[in-house]
């Protein structure tokens, strides 16, 4: 795992408390069966093992789950 941040991405699942980080700007990667209303961009945020997220989580498995699939729900 890289120790350096990168640019991350929040997404919230439109209408719903359903929350989304993603590495690409764009959200394509996110499942859309998850949120079929879709995902809007919220907030672009440096993700990195010592910062903070932008949300009631921690970064580890954040940065875990980018890494494997470029996204997190």
């Amino acid at each position: 795992m890289q120790c350096d941040a990168r640019t991350a991405y929040i997404f919230q699942c439109d209408g719903e408390e359903l929350f989304a980080v993603s590495s690409d700007k764009t959200g394509v990667n996110i499942p859309r069966s998850s949120c079929t209303q879709g995902w809007l961009l919220r907030q672009e945020f440096q993700l990195g093992r010592q910062d903070p997220v932008p949300a009631a989580i921690s970064a580890e498995p954040v940065l875990r789950s980018i890494i494997d699939k470029g996204y997190y729900i």
